[in-house]
């Protein structure tokens, strides 16, 4: 067990740490330096030029009651890119004190936002003050729960995790971090963990004046850090002032409770999900194995494995293995929702799983009817949510749902990406354009954005534009796919041929769907079919793309593409 400082010296510790972060140190050193050559160089002057003595008594009395004005100005001020700024307003503890980079926000037209509402906060992930940077997990994950947490709450605004985590480790000011994602409070703070013990510092800051509405620390053993969970949701509430029901007030009451190894395995699993590599998928699986092998009841933990089978099992290099995934995923997702049938997020889960690989599009939409209920502010709910009623031709429902997705997480390059899809299929390229561009502008290298922007420069008849936007596709099916079409549309018709042989000869096993796209690009309406069929044997997940794919808008005039619909359980 590691050892545990005194209260007193780990209270020292602390002040001292914070001294060196406002500079006061500094400022002393630099103060006392500084007075020193003033008044030698007083000594020198005054007797030269017959001043009174009196003078040099009141410059070193001076000297000496400036001293603690200058200390307290200090802790109390610091120089931003802004200019002067009340310290809360300045880089937080943990972060470097550089001058503050120009967030995203700042640099693109979408930084013009409305006035945000009382009720919005920002869950910024905690700080982690342990010796083990490898515990970067554990404060994260805490972090994450935490603003799960609150997104339960109906009225409060609470802004996605992508969005709060891009500010993770970058030295952003509170007011900069407020109007990046438009909203009025941020919840910041520390973690140490040592041992079976854990120290959470967390404080709720007023993003117009800086002013601390709430600050709390917590000494707890690690198998209380739900109680702390609750008492710091209950106590942002209450600091908020919203006039709610006792019912909603958050709570992890009524879920499963893990011990401390079993929740340490869910929140390395959650973090490698979110990593969303296969790599990182491969690892989730066996992070959410073991933490549901240690407790098979743990809900959560059956949800973050439900999707992170689902995942891994798109990176398989034969039906059969990821036909077997697939299976293994909705299993768990069942378990995970008769295990808590409160959960939020593992209606989500089932959901995903339902309509995306089951082709289940109703109990897809009754799982997210549900999962709204517990889970009313969940982003990734929203944007799931809004793929599901795309795929089922409820566009409006679908934009209005992906707009409030970016609207919570405005700085999540996704939300952006879905945006556009629907955009597309709705005849907004310049506005598809717009959100795709903005995705780059959060993530210069994200994989989805040229897929989108390469199809709208085709619907504008720009074949040389799209020819350079899918070759920026990190995903060999959609470069493939995409140039297919592009050659098609400049008359190069042995090198469209080329890339889709290509895309058959390498693909054919994962991306039926994309192959029938491209054939009807080409105009190759029978082809296009038959591997529309395929598609539908290996439930391929592009399906949902059916009803408002622009590559495929020349089928829908063939009587097999109702057929085709009907057969699948889409309305026609």
């Amino acid at each position: 067990m590691v050892a545990r400082m005194a209260p007193g010296v780990e209270a020292m510790r602390v002040v001292w740490a914070e001294l060196k972060r406002r500079h006061v140190i500094r400022m002393a050193v630099a103060y006392c330096a500084l007075s020193w050559l003033l008044l030698q160089v007083a000594s020198l002057l005054i007797p030269t030029f017959d001043i009174p003595n009196w003078v040099m008594r009141l410059l070193v009395l001076m000297a000496v009651l400036g001293f603690p004005l200058a200390l307290l100005f200090s802790w109390s001020y610091a120089w931003t890119s802004a200019g002067l700024a009340r310290e809360t307003q300045a880089p937080r503890a943990g972060q470097p004190a550089a001058t503050p980079a120009v967030s995203v926000a700042n640099e693109t037209p979408w930084a013009a936002a409305p006035t945000p509402a009382t009720a919005s906060i920002a869950v910024l992930p905690l700080v982690n003050m342990s010796s083990d940077r490898e515990q970067d997990y554990f404060s994260d994950g805490l972090s994450e729960e935490l603003l799960n947490l609150l997104a339960q709450v109906p009225g409060l605004h609470v802004a996605g995790r992508t969005s709060s985590f891009s500010f993770k480790d970058k030295p952003t000011t509170i007011v900069e971090i407020g109007h990046a994602l438009n909203v009025a409070n941020v919840l910041e703070g520390s973690v140490r963990k040592a041992g079976d013990r854990v120290r959470i510092t967390a404080q709720l800051v007023k993003v117009q004046d800086g002013y601390h509405l709430w600050s709390q620390t917590y000494d707890r053993e690690v198998t209380d850090i739900f109680a702390v969970q609750d008492e710091i949701a209950a106590a942002v509430v209450e600091a908020l002032r919203l006039r709610l029901l006792p019912a909603q007030q958050p709570t992890t009451a009524g879920h499963h409770v893990p011990g401390p190894e079993a929740y340490n395995h869910f929140l390395l699993g959650r973090q490698l999900l979110n990593r969303a590599s296969e790599d990182g998928f491969r690892r989730a699986v066996q992070a959410f194995g073991q933490a549901t092998a240690l407790e098979p009841g743990y809900a959560a933990a059956l949800a973050g494995l439900a999707l992170a089978e689902a995942y891994a099992a798109d990176h398989t290099r034969s039906d059969a293995a990821m036909l077997a995934g697939r299976q293994r995923a909705s299993k768990v997702a069942e378990q995970a929702v008769a295990c808590d049938p409160t959960l939020g997020e593992a209606y989500t889960a089932r959901a995903v799983l339902r309509f995306v690989f089951d082709l289940d599009w109703n109990g897809g939409d009754a799982d997210f009817a549900q999962a709204l209920v517990f889970n009313p502010g969940d982003v990734m709910t929203h944007w799931q949510y809004s793929r599901l009623l795309a795929a089922l031709g409820r566009l409006p429902e679908a934009l209005s749902a992906a707009r409030l997705a970016t609207q919570l997480d405005p700085l999540s390059a996704q939300a952006w990406e879905i945006l556009a899809r629907y955009q597309l299929a709705d005849g907004d390229i310049a506005g598809a354009r717009q959100s795709l561009e903005h995705a780059l502008d959060i993530a210069p290298d994200h994989g989805r954005a040229p897929l989108g922007l390469g199809m709208a420069a085709l619907l504008e008849g720009d074949a040389e534009g799209a020819r350079l936007w899918y070759a920026r596709c990190n995903d060999d099916t959609f470069r493939l796919a995409g140039l297919a079409m592009v050659e098609h549309d400049r008359g190069a018709d042995a090198e469209s041929s080329r890339f889709m042989q290509a895309l058959v000869t390498e693909h054919a096993h994962d991306s039926a769907y994309q192959i029938a796209g491209a054939f009807a690009w080409r105009g190759e309406h029978d082809a296009a079919f038959d591997w529309l069929q395929r598609a539908v044997s290996q439930h391929d997940a592009g399906l949902q793309y059916l009803k408002y794919d622009p590559a495929l808008r020349s089928l829908r005039d063939d009587p097999r593409y109702r057929e085709l619909l009907l057969e699948i359980g889409l309305p026609p």
